[in-house]
């Protein structure tokens, strides 16, 4: 493997494919006029997206020698200040965790795991109870998907954080 970097070996190929992913997706989205099939589709590329960033984490942790399973952005931090080293791209994505576009791209995850919590009405108040939808299917149909971002915005978000992925990865070279 002379002259490779560490990260070819260490298989970047499960992050370029949850990239991939998000982009077929976000073209079956761009392609449907169903408004539920075109929110399905915008939550897969979601799920891609999100489970991109995850592959990334892991090519992180290969590269830098640390054994964790399912690694974050924590446990990679906390692993590398044990041996006193510091990684740059750990304290780049921790930024955008916080604040930028993969702050975004969590939030969409984690809006698309868990249905949002409406207000609960008073007992008192017979008639919102009566009207609440008792059939799960059909509360998930009639939801309103104003929240979840549109393709174009998922696709945004793909192109920075490929090419953050691209930026980091070209820092990861071992001389």
């Amino acid at each position: 493997m002379a002259g490779k970097t560490r990260v070819a070996k260490y298989h970047a190929d499960r992050t370029n494919q949850k990239l991939y992913f998000c982009r077929l997706a976000c073209q079956a989205a761009d392609s449907s006029h169903d408004k539920q099939l075109y929110q399905a589709h915008c939550e897969t590329a979601i799920f891609h997206l999100y489970g991109s960033f995850l592959a990334f984490m892991q090519e992180l942790s290969q590269f830098y020698d640390l054994e964790l399973a399912a690694p974050t952005l924590e446990q990679i931090e906390q692993a590398l200040s044990l041996r006193t080293q510091v990684s740059p791209e750990v304290m780049q994505l921790q930024q955008l965790q916080q604040q930028g576009f993969l702050a975004d791209i969590e939030h969409a995850y984690q809006r698309c795991l868990y249905a949002l919590i409406a207000d609960k009405p008073n007992s008192d108040d017979h008639q919102a109870l009566e009207s609440r939808p008792k059939d799960l299917i059909v509360n998930v149909v009639t939801l309103s998907n104003q929240w979840l971002p549109d393709e174009a915005t998922i696709r945004e978000w793909r192109s920075q954080l490929l090419a953050l992925i691209e930026q980091l990865r070209g820092g990861m070279v071992e001389f």
